[in-house]
Protein backbone atom coordinates (compact mmCIF):
# COMPACT_ATOMS: atom_id res chain seq x y z
CA UNK A 1 0.00 0.00 0.00
CA UNK A 2 1.20 3.49 -0.78
CA UNK A 3 -0.07 6.92 0.26
CA UNK A 4 -1.21 7.51 -3.33
CA UNK A 5 -3.28 4.32 -3.45
CA UNK A 6 -4.61 5.05 0.03
CA UNK A 7 -5.98 8.39 -1.11
CA UNK A 8 -8.09 6.65 -3.77
CA UNK A 9 -10.13 4.92 -1.06
CA UNK A 10 -13.54 6.20 -0.05
CA UNK A 11 -14.24 7.99 3.17
CA UNK A 12 -16.94 6.40 5.30
CA UNK A 13 -19.51 9.01 4.30
CA UNK A 14 -18.72 8.66 0.59
CA UNK A 15 -19.05 4.89 0.86
CA UNK A 16 -22.35 4.97 2.76
CA UNK A 17 -23.83 7.69 0.54
CA UNK A 18 -23.12 5.61 -2.54
CA UNK A 19 -24.35 2.30 -1.18
CA UNK A 20 -27.93 2.13 -2.34
CA UNK A 21 -28.55 -1.36 -1.01
CA UNK A 22 -28.16 -1.56 2.78
CA UNK A 23 -27.59 2.21 3.16
CA UNK A 24 -30.44 2.72 5.64
CA UNK A 25 -29.41 -0.31 7.72
CA UNK A 26 -25.76 0.79 7.69
CA UNK A 27 -26.69 4.30 8.84
CA UNK A 28 -28.88 2.80 11.57
CA UNK A 29 -26.01 0.62 12.74
CA UNK A 30 -23.56 3.54 12.61
CA UNK A 31 -25.84 5.46 14.97
CA UNK A 32 -25.80 2.66 17.57
CA UNK A 33 -22.94 2.57 20.05
CA UNK A 34 -20.69 -0.36 19.17
CA UNK A 35 -18.00 0.11 21.78
CA UNK A 36 -18.21 -0.30 25.50
CA UNK A 37 -16.30 2.12 27.68
CA UNK A 38 -13.42 -0.35 28.18
CA UNK A 39 -13.22 -0.83 24.39
CA UNK A 40 -13.07 2.93 23.77
CA UNK A 41 -10.39 3.33 26.43
CA UNK A 42 -8.30 0.50 24.98
CA UNK A 43 -8.60 1.92 21.47
CA UNK A 44 -7.69 5.41 22.72
CA UNK A 45 -4.31 4.03 23.81
CA UNK A 46 -3.67 2.55 20.38
CA UNK A 47 -1.04 4.60 18.60
CA UNK A 48 0.71 2.12 16.30
CA UNK A 49 -2.25 1.71 13.92
CA UNK A 50 -2.61 4.77 11.70
CA UNK A 51 -4.62 3.49 8.73
CA UNK A 52 -7.52 1.08 8.53
CA UNK A 53 -8.51 -0.28 5.13
CA UNK A 54 -11.81 -2.02 4.49
CA UNK A 55 -12.44 -3.90 1.26
CA UNK A 56 -16.14 -4.31 0.82
CA UNK A 57 -19.19 -4.06 -1.45
CA UNK A 58 -22.52 -2.34 -0.80
CA UNK A 59 -24.49 -5.57 -1.36
CA UNK A 60 -22.59 -7.49 1.33
CA UNK A 61 -24.62 -8.22 4.47
CA UNK A 62 -21.50 -8.96 6.53
CA UNK A 63 -20.19 -5.53 5.56
CA UNK A 64 -23.46 -3.90 6.61
CA UNK A 65 -23.08 -5.56 9.99
CA UNK A 66 -19.35 -5.06 10.56
CA UNK A 67 -18.26 -1.85 8.79
CA UNK A 68 -20.14 0.28 11.36
CA UNK A 69 -18.27 -1.53 14.13
CA UNK A 70 -14.95 -0.88 12.39
CA UNK A 71 -15.89 2.78 11.92
CA UNK A 72 -16.41 3.17 15.66
CA UNK A 73 -13.15 1.35 16.41
CA UNK A 74 -11.30 3.72 14.06
CA UNK A 75 -13.03 6.77 15.55
CA UNK A 76 -11.99 5.76 19.07
CA UNK A 77 -8.30 5.40 18.20
CA UNK A 78 -6.12 8.50 17.96
CA UNK A 79 -5.15 9.47 14.41
CA UNK A 80 -6.60 6.34 12.78
CA UNK A 81 -7.75 7.05 9.23
CA UNK A 82 -10.37 4.75 7.67
CA UNK A 83 -10.70 4.21 3.93
CA UNK A 84 -13.03 1.84 2.11
CA UNK A 85 -12.31 0.17 -1.22
CA UNK A 86 -14.94 -1.52 -3.35
CA UNK A 87 -13.64 -4.93 -4.37
CA UNK A 88 -15.12 -4.60 -7.87
CA UNK A 89 -13.17 -1.36 -8.38
CA UNK A 90 -9.90 -2.41 -6.75
CA UNK A 91 -8.59 -5.39 -8.76
CA UNK A 92 -4.99 -5.00 -7.58
CA UNK A 93 -6.07 -5.01 -3.94
CA UNK A 94 -8.42 -7.93 -4.58
CA UNK A 95 -5.57 -9.86 -6.24
CA UNK A 96 -3.34 -9.12 -3.24
CA UNK A 97 -5.92 -10.68 -0.88
CA UNK A 98 -6.74 -13.57 -3.23
CA UNK A 99 -3.03 -14.46 -3.37
CA UNK A 100 -3.15 -14.80 0.42
CA UNK A 101 -6.24 -17.02 0.35
CA UNK A 102 -8.65 -14.25 1.39
CA UNK A 103 -11.75 -14.54 -0.78
CA UNK A 104 -14.51 -13.18 1.46
CA UNK A 105 -15.48 -9.63 2.35
CA UNK A 106 -15.37 -7.48 4.28
CA UNK A 107 -11.62 -7.51 4.83
CA UNK A 108 -10.22 -5.08 7.37
CA UNK A 109 -6.48 -4.42 7.23
CA UNK A 110 -4.70 -2.37 9.86
CA UNK A 111 -1.58 -0.48 8.78
CA UNK A 112 1.11 1.57 10.46
CA UNK A 113 2.11 5.14 9.55
CA UNK A 114 4.19 3.84 6.62
CA UNK A 115 1.28 1.72 5.30
CA UNK A 116 2.88 -1.55 6.41
CA UNK A 117 0.41 -4.31 7.26
CA UNK A 118 -0.01 -5.02 10.98
CA UNK A 119 -3.07 -7.28 11.02
CA UNK A 120 -6.04 -8.41 8.92
CA UNK A 121 -9.57 -9.39 9.97
CA UNK A 122 -11.93 -11.15 7.55
CA UNK A 123 -15.71 -11.35 7.05
CA UNK A 124 -17.28 -11.96 10.48
CA UNK A 125 -16.32 -13.05 14.00
CA UNK A 126 -15.86 -16.76 14.70
CA UNK A 127 -18.99 -16.75 16.86
CA UNK A 128 -21.01 -15.60 13.81
CA UNK A 129 -19.61 -18.49 11.74
CA UNK A 130 -20.82 -20.86 14.45
CA UNK A 131 -24.28 -19.27 14.55
CA UNK A 132 -24.54 -19.51 10.76
CA UNK A 133 -23.52 -23.18 10.78
CA UNK A 134 -26.32 -23.85 13.27
CA UNK A 135 -28.76 -21.84 11.13
CA UNK A 136 -27.85 -23.83 8.00
CA UNK A 137 -28.19 -27.10 9.92
CA UNK A 138 -31.71 -26.01 10.86
CA UNK A 139 -32.49 -25.05 7.23
CA UNK A 140 -31.36 -28.05 5.11
CA UNK A 141 -33.28 -26.80 2.05
CA UNK A 142 -30.71 -24.01 1.66
CA UNK A 143 -27.86 -26.52 1.64
CA UNK A 144 -29.74 -28.71 -0.86
CA UNK A 145 -30.31 -25.82 -3.27
CA UNK A 146 -26.65 -24.79 -3.07
CA UNK A 147 -25.59 -28.36 -3.86
CA UNK A 148 -28.09 -28.89 -6.70
CA UNK A 149 -25.96 -28.72 -9.87
CA UNK A 150 -29.03 -29.23 -12.06
CA UNK A 151 -30.20 -25.68 -11.31
CA UNK A 152 -29.05 -22.90 -13.59
CA UNK A 153 -27.32 -20.06 -11.69
CA UNK A 154 -30.26 -17.64 -11.91
CA UNK A 155 -32.75 -20.21 -10.61
CA UNK A 156 -30.33 -21.13 -7.79
CA UNK A 157 -30.06 -17.43 -6.81
CA UNK A 158 -33.85 -17.04 -6.93
CA UNK A 159 -34.44 -20.06 -4.70
CA UNK A 160 -31.72 -19.01 -2.27
CA UNK A 161 -33.15 -15.48 -2.02
CA UNK A 162 -36.50 -17.02 -1.14
CA UNK A 163 -35.09 -19.45 1.41
CA UNK A 164 -32.82 -16.92 3.12
CA UNK A 165 -35.14 -13.91 2.99
CA UNK A 166 -35.09 -13.33 6.76
CA UNK A 167 -31.52 -14.40 7.47
CA UNK A 168 -29.95 -10.94 7.42
CA UNK A 169 -32.54 -9.65 9.89
CA UNK A 170 -31.78 -12.64 12.13
CA UNK A 171 -28.07 -11.94 11.84
CA UNK A 172 -28.59 -8.31 12.80
CA UNK A 173 -30.38 -9.52 15.94
CA UNK A 174 -27.46 -11.88 16.67
CA UNK A 175 -25.07 -8.92 16.47
CA UNK A 176 -27.25 -6.93 18.85
CA UNK A 177 -27.19 -9.92 21.22
CA UNK A 178 -23.42 -10.34 21.41
CA UNK A 179 -21.80 -10.80 18.02
CA UNK A 180 -21.03 -7.09 17.78
CA UNK A 181 -18.93 -7.38 20.93
CA UNK A 182 -17.32 -10.51 19.49
CA UNK A 183 -16.17 -8.47 16.49
CA UNK A 184 -14.78 -5.73 18.75
CA UNK A 185 -12.91 -8.25 20.91
CA UNK A 186 -11.39 -10.01 17.90
CA UNK A 187 -10.16 -6.68 16.52
CA UNK A 188 -8.79 -5.66 19.91
CA UNK A 189 -6.87 -8.93 20.18
CA UNK A 190 -5.46 -8.51 16.69
CA UNK A 191 -4.28 -5.00 17.51
CA UNK A 192 -3.07 -5.87 21.02
CA UNK A 193 -5.47 -3.26 22.39
CA UNK A 194 -5.85 -4.74 25.85
CA UNK A 195 -7.21 -2.98 28.92
CA UNK A 196 -4.86 -0.89 31.04
CA UNK A 197 -3.33 -2.76 33.97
Amino acid sequence: MTAEVWQTGLTLEAYVSGMGQHEAATRRRLARPALRRADREAMARLTHVRHTLAMTEAWCGDSMLNVPILAQVAAAAPNMDLRLFLRSQAPVLDAYYQARGITHIPVFSFLDADYRLLATWVERPQAAHERLQAWYAAHPAVVAVRANTALDPEERRRQLRELTAGLLDEMEAWYDQGLQQATVLEIRRLLHAEPAA
